[in-house]
Order: C-alpha cells, then structure tokens, then sequence
C-alpha cells in the first residue's frame, strides 16, 4: 500500500514540475494550425497584431531601433518579411533557457528576413531594469528588448503564461503561437519550420 502510495506522489510530483518549468503564470495555448502538416495559424483565423509602440530597456545588437519599437514601422521595412514575438521576464526561469535558442534562430534568418523582439513585462522600477539588463548580457542575446511594464500589449493578446512565442507575417497577422518551453528538441523545430512557411509564402 506504502509503495503504490510513494508512486502517486512521485508521478504527481512529477506532472507538477513538468508543468512549472514549462510556462510560467497559467495555462497555454495551443496552435490552430491553418492546414493539415502546417504549423502556422490560418490568415481567415489570425489576430491582428495591433497598433502599439514600446519603449527598448536593452538593445544589446546592431538592430537600428534604439529607443523603441514600433510594430507597424517594423512591418513596413522592406527587409522584413517575419516579425518573431516572444514575451519574458527576469523571474520566469523557462523564458530565459528558451532565449539563447531564440538568439540562435534570429542569427540564422535576420538576413533572410526575420526580425525579433524579445517583450519583457517585468513592472517598472531600477532594480528590475538593472536584472534584465544583466539577464540580457548574461544570455547573450542581440535582439532588442522593449519593456511592456504596463502589460498593455501582454492584455491585449489575452497571454497567461509566459513564455509566448509569436510569428508575425508581413500583414501583420499573428500566424503562430507557441506557450511553455521545454527543451531546444521539443520547442525549436515547429518554430523553425513556422518561420520557414512564412518566409516562402
């Protein structure tokens, strides 16, 4: 009885750790993909990605945005045609092992056509401003880090978890979406293969 007892509580132990390092805040959400064998959302059932303008905390790279950015500017630039979205925050540990990966993917596509904008919304304060600075430098990523410290473009696409991963196509309709993060096997490739779909559409 004592041993099948220790089993639950291991397994439910486990399902709990599982699901801790995987989003932090709440539930995710799951993609709705727009055709069979493809990542992305359908254009017919994509969100507009809004009409909003955030202040960059950190600009770590050669991007030449350097005070703020502004998501419909960044859409109507001619050398992009993908805008990835990933929100953040000093104290989600999952958003932060899943943002050298996200570096590493920017490297690869930036000259193909990917832009990235990593949103922390962490609340506004130095002490705060100074960890995602070091955060930043710490994880080596060159992609700029607008602050959304009121959580107004985190409210308005419903987000309850962090990390969040988006793809924004050059209409600026949010064709994938992505909550959690597990592993650079289990996460990267449906990203990859979403921003391989937008860049040849």
């Amino acid at each position: 009885m004592k041993k099948g007892l220790l089993v639950v509580i291991s397994l439910c132990l486990m399902a709990v750790l599982t699901t801790s390092f995987s989003a932090c805040g709440g539930g995710g959400k799951d993609n709705d993909n727009g055709k069979a064998g493809s990542h992305l959302i359908s254009k017919a059932k994509a969100q507009d990605v809004g009409d909003w303008v955030l202040p960059i905390v950190e600009n770590p790279g050669d991007f030449d945005m350097i005070d703020e950015v502004d998501i419909k500017a960044l859409l109507a630039r001619e050398d992009v045609k993908v805008v990835l979205i990933d929100f953040w925050a000093t104290w989600c540990e999952p958003c932060k092992a899943a943002m050298p990966h996200l570096e590493e993917i920017y490297q690869d596509y930036k000259d193909k056509g990917l832009a990235a904008v990593v949103i922390t919304i962490d609340v506004k304060n130095s002490t705060l401003e100074r960890m995602i600075k070091a955060d930043v430098a710490h994880l080596g990523v060159s992609y700029p880090i607008p602050w959304d410290f009121e959580s107004k473009v985190k409210n308005a696409y419903g987000i309850g978890a962090i990390p969040v991963t988006y793809l924004v196509d050059k209409e600026g309709k949010i064709r994938y979406e992505h909550s959690g993060f597990t592993s650079k096997e289990i996460d990267m490739p449906p990203l990859i293969d979403a921003i391989e779909e937008l860049l040849n559409e």
